[in-house]
């Protein structure tokens, strides 16, 4: 269930927000910094449309139900309609470019809602995130920055509409196109899958008492060796990486908040001793705890 203070992003509200004519009212581009966001950190939020989001700068913590995640420059994070989330932190030189689309503009460029493999795999994973893929992520770049030039109306255009549904095809096709070179790799089986699913589950509700690969490997009834094998296939990283991954957004979370001490950080995170957390916070980050807290990133 919702919380009853859950804020709905309309898709209505971003055409309002747009400060110049637009020729196609089913699509908004635009860009964000730090100093534009509006965004009221651990708010709930929910989403009416479909987007993405190409991060140039900067770095930001939120979570979509039970999972936490972080995204970094040159991450592109996929939207989808209905998905609850919080933003938890946003740094100061945070800038991203976002493209929105509502199902009518879907219908428009001959897309089936239903069956169509790309806008399904927007909603596959656990808020679907592609990290640091370079050339993919230039090529989205490149046609998001032609899309919103054809999709100002102050630019003279002849053909400006078609164009603009033709350009839009080729973003989704360019994202099937990616998705199905990226599942020719590596396909994972169902069980696969529901490994994958469990283990991040277990991790989200675990990880600040147990950091230990084994201990969620005997919760799924599988092997340590095998469970390594699984994440390896679906996520390309290693158990561990994920455990370590949700500890470190959780720590630096706990640590802009400038009440809490690197000792209670330790202890809320069930490290043996502040030192410990100390070691293991800078060799994921390469500055200390305090280094961190004393940063002016929020």
């Amino acid at each position: 269930m919702e919380p009853s203070s859950t804020t709905l992003l309309k898709f209505s509200d971003l055409l309002e927000a747009n400060t110049f004519p637009i020729r196609n009212q089913n699509v908004v581009l635009f860009e964000e910094s730090y100093a534009q966001n509006d965004v009221i950190i651990d708010h709930v939020y929910k989403t009416e449309f479909f987007g993405l989001m190409l991060v140039e700068a900067g770095e930001s913590y939120y979570s979509v139900g039970d999972y936490r995640y972080e995204i970094k420059k040159n991450d592109i994070l996929f939207v989808v309609p209905g998905e609850v989330f919080k933003v938890h932190f946003v740094s100061k030189d945070f800038s991203a470019k976002y493209l929105c689309f509502n199902i009518q503009m879907i219908s428009d460029a001959g897309f089936n809602y239903r069956s169509n493999d790309i806008i399904k795999s927007f909603s596959t994973h656990p808020s679907y995130i592609i990290k640091n893929e370079r050339i993919f992520y230039r090529k989205l770049q490149s046609a998001i920055a032609e899309l919103a030039f054809l999709n100002d109306a102050r630019n003279d255009v002849f053909y400006a509409n078609e164009m603009i549904w033709h350009l839009f095809s080729l973003i989704m096709y360019t994202i099937e196109e990616f998705f199905r070179q990226s599942n020719s790799k590596t396909i994972a089986t169902s069980r696969e899958e529901t490994i994958t699913t469990n283990f991040y589950l277990l991790v989200q509700s675990h990880y600040n008492i147990h950091h230990d690969v084994q201990f969620y490997a005997d919760k799924l009834f599988i092997s340590r060796k095998h469970l390594s094998k699984v994440i390896k296939k679906t996520m390309g990283i290693i158990p561990k990486d994920i455990i370590h991954q949700v500890l470190l957004i959780e720590a630096k979370i706990l640590l802009k908040n400038r009440l809490t001490t690197i000792g209670s950080v330790a202890e809320l995170l069930n490290f043996k001793d502040p030192f410990t957390f100390s070691k293991f916070f800078k060799k994921q980050t390469g500055m200390s705890p305090k280094d961190y807290k004393e940063e002016e990133l929020f």
